[in-house]
């Protein structure tokens, strides 16, 4: 058995940022990130500030091989904390960072895990939060997807009413083995989740199924990126900015991101 992802990244990690502590809220938001350099985009800057708007404390975990101080002067100020890490793990990998360093993580009632490869918050996260807080799932995502076996996406996750504090749920954060490869880490670690999830019999569901968007086994957050927007969810896949090759009308994500939202996305990665 190789290494556990943490025993690689906690005795490197430190928190940046001027505020270091968690206050009791039932609310906390963990936002993975990876950054060549110091550089903030102005989606992660967003995605804080939406999230901070609706009343969560959140923890940015950042990822990267350059250790100079995060530069947030493109985007709106923020009063989340900052741990700095080193590129191992990847967003797994920086989620079990932040629960490992902030315990209390794990018994509050809204715990909302995300990432970087959202381009977006395009507008307010406020009818997001109400379908997570307002559903009776154990485990929320913000997409469902049948591709690969179903599952939630792991970039948008949402964990209710203290459940990870649950036995099994804690083993999975404290024992992730590190992994080399793609295959490995969607395998090991979003599958693994989700396999997790249904075999303890967790209650799980999604803002948005694929069947509103996607045929069986494809992926709606890149084949149903349009539809997507259309029925309010305020982001696209970073991968459609910045590939737009991956689909048949990815070259058409700036111009209706910027009709319907009156914004560039192209300026956002």
């Amino acid at each position: 058995m190789g290494r556990r992802v943490l025993d690689s990244v906690l005795p490197a990690s430190w928190i940046e940022s001027e505020r270091r502590a968690l206050p009791e809220t039932d609310r906390v938001a963990v936002v993975a990130s990876w950054g060549a350099g110091p550089e903030v985009s102005l989606s992660l800057s967003w995605m804080v500030t939406r999230l901070e708007e609706q009343d969560y404390s959140v923890v940015v975990v950042r990822a990267s091989d350059d250790r100079r101080p995060l530069d947030w002067s493109r985007g709106p100020a923020n009063d989340a904390i900052v741990v700095r890490k080193p590129n191992i793990g990847y967003d797994f990998g920086s989620w079990a960072t932040a629960i490992q360093m902030f315990p209390a993580i794990r018994g509050a009632q809204n715990v909302l895990i995300t990432n970087d490869s959202l381009v977006g918050p395009f507008s307010s996260l406020g009818p997001m939060v109400a379908d997570f807080e307002g559903s009776f799932f154990d485990v929320w995502g913000g997409t469902w997807t049948s591709q690969f076996m179903p599952h939630l996406q792991s970039f948008l996750l949402g964990f209710k009413g203290g459940v990870l504090e649950d036995p099994a749920l804690r083993h999975f954060w404290s024992e992730l083995p590190e992994q080399s490869n793609k295959t490995d880490i969607i395998d090991k670690y979003e599958l693994g989740l989700s396999r997790l999830l249904h075999g303890e019999g967790f209650v799980t569901g999604a803002w948005f199924d694929y069947e509103l968007v996607v045929e069986y086994t494809q992926n709606p957050t890149i084949l149903g990126w349009r539809r997507l927007l259309d029925l309010g969810f305020p982001f696209v896949k970073r991968e459609l900015v910045t590939n737009p090759s991956i689909v048949a009308d990815g070259l058409d994500v700036p111009a209706v991101v910027e009709k319907k939202f009156g914004i560039d996305p192209t300026t956002w990665v």
